[in-house]
């Protein structure tokens, strides 16, 4: 059985794994919201975002869980740095790697498009009907990106709650790190902005700072990167 898993905040990584699932006609299992029962399969295709080039903490904690005879990653970016987090989740999960891309998007900071050429997935769909172990290479990560990611996240851009909150509790609900109650943030946050794009009223919005805005718009990186 093929299982795709999907950490995604914003849609980025939710756009991909949806095109991965219907070429592969399989369902979709959202990270952050499975039961220890369900991580088990034959092919895990596992598709997360980059988080200042370090892989976000519940895809971390799940790999580590995962039990998969083949394991796919694809790692969405910002058109920034990937770092090096596919050379690192191959290192924490079990099972065969068999595939691995890193996939150009949209910033979960700076807009909403989840565009992307699905004709860049058929190489994957094609290597998991024929599966063979590969090794992938380790590649550049700033030496300054481990250094506390999320706290770096959480100074750059606020969340705030807006008068529209009716306090229905689904950004508690669909929040990875319970880092949320009612409409108010804290110092668990990761920054992935799952509650905004959630909230059914909009009553969250969020915000860069200045100097985050002028960082990120000087970077457009649009490598995409295949390992077979």
């Amino acid at each position: 059985m093929t299982v795709v898993y999907c950490f995604s905040g914003s849609g980025h990584s939710l756009a991909v794994s949806r095109a991965l699932a219907g070429l592969l006609a399989c369902e979709i299992r959202e990270i952050g919201a499975l039961g220890e029962s369900l991580l088990t399969c034959g092919v895990a295709v596992v598709v997360f975002p980059v988080y200042c080039q370090n892989i976000p903490k519940p895809v971390k904690s799940f790999l580590k869980e995962l039990r998969a005879e083949h394991v796919v990653l694809i790692a969405t970016y910002g058109k920034i740095s990937y770092g090096n987090v596919l050379y690192e989740a191959q290192n924490i999960v079990s099972g065969e790697v068999i595939a691995g891309a890193y996939i150009p998007m949209g910033h979960t900071f700076l807009d909403g498009d989840i565009s992307f050429d699905t004709k860049l997935l058929f190489p994957i769909a094609e290597r998991i009907n024929k599966p063979e172990k590969i090794r992938i290479p380790k590649a550049f990560k700033n030496p300054l990106a481990d250094i506390f990611p999320a706290f770096r996240s959480r100074i750059g851009v606020k969340i705030t709650k807006n008068d529209r909150c009716t306090s229905c509790g689904k950004c508690e609900e669909k929040c990875p790190v319970g880092a949320i109650r009612n409409g108010k943030i804290n110092s668990r946050c990761i920054r992935c902005l799952r509650c905004v794009s959630s909230c059914p009223e909009k009553a969250l919005e969020y915000k860069n700072t200045a100097i985050l805005d002028k960082y990120l718009g000087n970077y457009h990186k649009e490598d995409y990167v295949l390992y077979l």
